[in-house]
């Protein structure tokens, strides 16, 4: 006679086998839209169900683990721990196990002294996750919060707040029937043909989000004396890291304070849409259709990042480094930054503290919105030499050329004048003088790629023209950058 354990393997073995056969033969691709729906709710409960199962047995090797010798599981499997012996049996990452074995400990019945059982933490979301209502991600969404305010609140208190959340996870009666007339379920009902319009009966679970919401609700409300001490906390825990440059990429990590994030994201997303218009770029004069910002949302970030680190290095109000600005130091030598080829080098940029080789563009773009120092040293590295140039626009340039060109002069881009550089439209290293006439205004993405991103500038008769990279613009048409001036009708003159 078959054990449950026999039995539960035999039953997952025939249902691994049936998918698998059905997504090899890609008979998704010819689902009707019912089956389709069907089966991601289907497939939806069998991972909430396997991942309750990953959770429990996780927990359950951790609990055969403990003590010393052949006598624990994992060691006596060969592995130096049991998230080793997860890896081997389950193919997860190593993060993914780390998930399962904290969650373990929120649902686990451990044993006590007398070697019965006590309840979990959580007994009722237990239930729901071993029903299959949750999976880890709701079970940790829920869980999370409340488990943070364990010690600091009553237990039934907190075992009210274990019951909410767990009800929160199914309907009523834990099923619902999608029903095309009843109009019960919004655009549901509308993936129900007329020919079937009642499916099977089908368990919906609650949204991790959701979920998430709701332990956030109770774990305010249950602790109203905590906002001090997880202040306190959150200060202790805020950091920011600069890894070591790889790849020209300098990793960032940390944790901000809830208040500096939200700053740094009002920025971002005030920089990458000052004016609330659609990004894209569109001729004033021409009917063509708009080429949109191709950039990811993370890297319109860092761009943004990026002009407000620059604007804030140009504020008056930017604390003193050894009685000056601070100020961004690239070192190039004089041929790389004449023939524009080779490597530029920055101070400081990653943890290491070093020079970061960058592309000679880089010096390019930092010298044409700062102070050039130029070096010259000896075959020994002496210094034989310094000189520092001026090459910024001073204030009266600076509003004559915000006056002509308001904003960004690349089309469709509608970066503001006070978050946008100066640029030399023909270079300072190549005689290009800092004047009104050389100069106009770019957004730091514009202005830090423009050597590769297509776009020409030129200034005619005192205003400026761009011309659009080739793949977008096959004719080459220059086009100016502000509305031609209307023509009004002559009105004859009174007799």
């Amino acid at each position: 006679m078959e054990t449950s354990m026999e039995q539960a393997r035999k039953v997952m073995a025939e249902a691994i086998a049936t998918v698998t056969a059905l997504l090899q033969e890609n008979h998704l691709t010819t689902a009707s839209r019912t089956e389709l729906l069907d089966f991601a709710i289907d497939t939806g409960a069998l991972l909430r169900t396997a991942q309750a199962a990953l959770i429990v047995t996780t927990a359950e090797a951790e609990e055969r683990s403990t003590g010393a010798g052949q006598e624990r599981l994992d060691v006596s499997c060969g592995c130096r721990n049991v998230n080793e012996l997860m890896q081997r049996t389950t193919g997860a990452a190593p993060t993914t196990i780390k998930t399962w074995s904290r969650l373990g400990r929120m649902v686990r019945e451990d044993l006590g002294m007398t070697g019965e059982r006590r309840p979990a933490r959580f007994p009722a979301l237990r239930d729901a996750l071993l029903s299959g209502r949750i999976g880890a991600d709701g079970l940790a969404a829920a869980t999370g919060p409340l488990d943070a305010i364990r010690d600091r609140v009553p237990a039934d208190h907190l075992a009210l707040a274990d019951q909410a959340l767990a009800e929160a996870t199914t309907t009523e009666d834990e099923e619902i029937v999608l029903r095309e007339e009843s109009g019960e379920f919004g655009d549901w009902g509308a993936l129900i043909p007329d020919e079937n319009p009642i499916t099977a009966q089908r368990r919906v679970p609650v949204m991790t989000d959701t979920l998430r919401v709701h332990a956030g609700a109770w774990a305010t409300a249950l602790d109203q004396d905590g906002a001090e001490p997880q202040d306190e906390r959150a200060r202790q825990l805020r950091t920011l890291y600069f890894g070591t440059a790889q790849d020209g990429i300098v990793p960032v990590r940390g944790r901000l304070l809830p208040d500096v994030a939200a700053q740094l994201q009002t920025l971002i997303d005030a920089i990458n849409n000052p004016h609330g218009k659609e990004k894209g770029v569109r001729f004033r004069d021409s009917g063509e259709p708009a080429l949109n910002d191709d950039r990811t949302s993370g890297q319109r970030a860092h761009d943004a990042l990026a002009t407000a680190l620059t604007i804030a290095a140009a504020s008056s109000e930017a604390p003193t480094i050894g009685g000056a600005a601070p100020t961004l130091v690239v070192h190039v030598t004089e041929d790389s930054l004449t023939t524009g080829s080779g490597w530029a080098h920055v101070t400081g940029a990653d943890a290491t503290g070093t020079n970061v080789p960058v592309p000679v563009s880089v010096a390019n773009h930092t010298a044409c919105v700062g102070a050039v120092q130029r070096v010259i040293t000896g075959t020994n590295g002496r210094v034989l030499a310094t000189t520092i140039t001026d090459r910024i626009f001073n204030a009266t340039q600076r509003r004559a050329i915000i006056a002509r060109d308001h904003t960004c002069i690349i089309p469709g881009c509608h970066t503001p004048a006070r978050w946008c550089e100066f640029h030399h439209v023909t270079e300072w290293h190549d005689g290009g003088p800092t004047s009104i006439d050389n100069g106009v205004l770019l957004c730091w993405n514009h202005h830090r790629y423009l050597d590769t991103n297509g776009w020409h500038i030129r200034i005619k008769d005192g205003v400026p023209e761009v011309q659009a990279p080739d793949w977008y613009d096959h004719t080459q048409t220059w086009h100016p950058t502000r509305p031609p001036a209307p023509t009004l009708p002559r009105i004859p003159a009174r007799t």
